[in-house]
């Protein structure tokens, strides 16, 4: 498969809020109980003018996960990034909202994943490999009790420290 230029373009992102906590009961001899509807991910896009035809977005992503000390995870968290997309002045109009809303949405989680990811690496804990997400609602819902910890089968005992 031979990559081409995306009709999204990417400005910037940043993030707006970053929360990490340590779990203290977290057991690493045990299985990590994290379990995918656990994590709440909320993506919103908007318009940014409408001198701009439309082709101008702001993405706002926010996830978090915050469980009681009955579940076995080592972190708690929230993110929120904000991004600022173009759309490509030949893409269908009508088709700009999708595109940014499936897009937008999977560049900011990407990134908002690998920040948790790269905080969580200076906790006392190993770090949780989020799962991969998608912002298509074409496919039927995967059970929701499958266990985040699936996904970070390399959360045993942290080195380098």
């Amino acid at each position: 498969m031979k990559a081409k230029l995306a009709p999204l373009k990417c400005h910037g992102y940043f993030v707006t809020g970053l929360m990490i906590a340590a779990n203290p009961e977290y057991d690493k001899k045990k299985p990590n109980a994290l379990l995918f509807g656990d994590l709440q991910i909320d993506s919103t896009a908007k318009p940014v003018s409408k001198k701009f035809d439309g082709r101008l977005w702001q993405v706002i992503l926010q996830m978090q996960q915050n469980v009681g000390p009955d579940k076995n995870t080592p972190y708690n968290f929230s993110v929120t990034v904000v991004g600022h997309f173009e759309v490509h002045p030949k893409y269908p109009v009508g088709k700009a909202q999708q595109l940014v809303e499936i897009n937008g949405s999977s560049i900011l989680y990407s990134s908002a994943r690998q920040i948790l990811r790269d905080a969580m690496h200076n906790g006392p804990f190993p770090a949780l490999d989020l799962p991969t997400v998608s912002f298509f609602d074409a496919e039927p819902d995967l059970p929701a009790k499958k266990i985040v910890a699936e996904a970070s089968a390399n959360c045993g005992d942290k080195t380098g420290k």
